[in-house]
């Protein structure tokens, strides 16, 4: 699958190389360049469980397909792939519903003001990527031939609040360097054989490593529906059991400004304020919708947020 080794004088060519420029084997650049990027936001450590209240509701978001603007020529359906697995990892976290949406170009935030209006999913979580290698850009290890030339990637992870359309957080995640030669004939990163190869096993890591940022970013974060059916005192909601929601939870109601408008600008933006109009207790339990009661003064209508309030 993998086509043959760099004969023995471009080894030594390498060999040569790393004495005069001090880069260890397994780095994909040498310094100054990816080690800055892989550090510039560490993602969150991976031991033990999350200790937060909230951590027992299941948050449903909107996961972009990974964009990758020059993707490996060798390796076909790699984003897609790399959504896939992150998308599994967050599902089996048991914190998430996770929706997926085509991969997006767009770093403003009409994509996830669309999701939330269409899909009602409150974070917006946007992924694109770079430096997969082998996309026909120049490379410093490329006259040592594809065997030992060092495959890697990077994840850049924006997560979006969809109400506000303000940036929860945003991260760069980075694939271990993989040796690894050019597939021949080309392979699907969705197929077994991929995920069996070195390079795919890197890649399954990187995923894992993006769903655990996303998993320890959110986690914490609080349960957030909307208001399906206002009856005077009483509303129904688009939460319940499978969201992690209890008859004893106290939920908030929020309802959304009209878009804000700052001075000097044109137009109004893409960005929107919260106005809490008060709490409200579940009155009926439900599979995937529950009644609650409101005794508040403000009007509450279709549409308006509700969020837990522990």
């Amino acid at each position: 699958m993998l086509k043959h080794p760099a004969p023995i004088h471009v080894t030594l060519a390498l060999a040569c190389l790393l004495a005069l420029t001090g880069c260890a084997p397994g780095m994909t650049a040498p310094p100054g360049e990816s080690a800055q990027a892989n550090a510039q936001t560490p993602a969150p450590k991976t031991d033990g469980a999350l200790q937060c209240a909230e951590a027992r509701f299941k948050k449903t978001v909107m996961l972009t397909r990974v964009w990758l603007a020059s993707p490996p020529q060798d390796v076909v359906n790699l984003g897609a792939a790399l959504s896939k697995t992150i998308a599994t990892d967050l599902q089996n976290t048991g914190h998430f519903h996770v929706e997926t949406t085509e991969a997006t170009q767009s770093t403003g935030p009409e994509p996830a003001v669309d999701a939330f209006k269409s899909h009602g999913t409150p974070y917006f979580i946007r992924i694109s990527g770079h430096n997969f290698g082998l996309s026909g850009q120049a490379s410093m290890w490329s006259f040592l031939g594809p065997s030992l030339n060092p495959r890697g990637g990077t994840l850049d992870i924006r997560i979006v609040d969809a109400l506000t359309t303000q940036t929860i957080a945003q991260t760069t995640v980075s694939a271990p360097s993989a040796k690894a030669g050019v597939y021949d004939p080309v392979i699907d990163a969705l197929g077994t054989d991929f995920g069996a190869s070195a390079y795919g096993r890197a890649m399954n890591q990187l995923a894992g490593e993006a769903a655990n940022w996303i998993d320890r970013t959110l986690g914490c974060k609080p349960l957030i529906g909307q208001v399906l059916h206002v009856d005077g005192a009483t509303i129904t909601i688009n939460r319940g059991i499978n969201d992690g929601l209890r008859s004893s939870d106290r939920l908030l109601i929020l309802q959304r400004t009209d878009r804000v408008y700052q001075p000097g600008q044109d137009a109004f933006t893409e960005q929107y304020l919260l106005q809490n109009l008060g709490a409200a207790e579940v009155a009926r339990l439900g599979e995937h919708t529950s009644r609650i009661h409101y005794g508040g003064q403000h009007v509450v209508q279709v549409g308006d947020i509700v969020q837990s309030g522990n």
